[in-house]
Order: structure tokens, then C-alpha cells, then sequence
């Protein structure tokens, strides 16, 4: 997450950075009305991907050592032997990881409402 926000605060457009020192807006100024909203996609990208990394490491933790969870029922379900116990926990892992990635991406959706770019949905001839 670090690294993305450190990216888009690094790939702000220099015209932005230079009207702002036009205009003499202060520092902290500057900082939210240009860094900000030009580093939140940014911000949006590195918090989704960080979001999958914690589901990856908290199912690991629980395979490794925990009494509950879902890491623990696919352990659980493969040393006894049921597989519906393993489907029902990967099944489970999806659909927690899709719904909060999925509202993560309305919230950046919300957030980033201003932003005129492609959206992957095109009107094509």
C-alpha cells in the first residue's frame, strides 16, 4: 500500500504541481487540493491489493495454528477427510474476499467519481 501511495504522490502531473505554485497556494494547500486527489487512485490500488494480501495471511496464520476460522475448517476438513468441509471453506474464502474487494471498489468508485477515464466498458461501432 505504502509503495502505491508513494507512486502516485511521485506521478502527479508537474503542470498541477507548477499551477499551484502559479496560483501561491501553501504547501498544505497544495498537498490537498492537487497531491491528494492525484494519489487516490493510487491509494484505491494499493488498499485492494493490500485487502487480498490480509485475507491470504490471516487464512495462513489460522492452517498453522488456530481452533477456529476458515484456515483451521480446511485443515479440519482435510485430516478428516471431508472434502465438503474443505469446498464450504474455500467457498466461504471467495466469497468474503469478493464481497469486501467488491466494496472497496464502490467505495473507490464513490471517491474517484470525478475522474473522466476509461472504465474497461466501451460503446463500441
Amino acid at each position: 500500500m505504502y509503495m502505491n501511495l508513494v507512486a502516485g504522490i511521485r506521478n502527479v502531473d508537474r503542470k498541477l504541481v507548477e499551477l499551484g505554485e502559479l496560483y501561491r497556494l501553501p504547501r498544505l494547500q497544495q498537498i490537498r487540493r492537487i497531491f491528494v486527489p492525484a494519489a487516490q487512485p493510487y491509494l484505491f490500488t494499493g488498499l485492494r491489493n493490500g485487502l487480498s494480501m490480509a485475507w491470504l495471511c490471516v487464512v495462513a496464520a489460522e492452517l498453522l495454528a488456530a481452533t477456529e476460522g476458515i484456515g483451521y475448517l480446511l485443515t479440519d476438513g482435510r485430516e478428516t477427510s471431508r472434502p465438503d468441509l474443505v469446498l464450504v471453506a474455500i467457498v466461504v474464502l471467495a466469497l468474503m474476499g469478493k464481497l469486501s474487494d467488491s466494496l472497496l471498489k464502490a467505495l473507490e468508485h464513490r471517491a474517484l467519481r470525478w475522474r473522466d477515464n476509461f472504465d474497461g466498458e466501451g460503446g463500441g461501432a
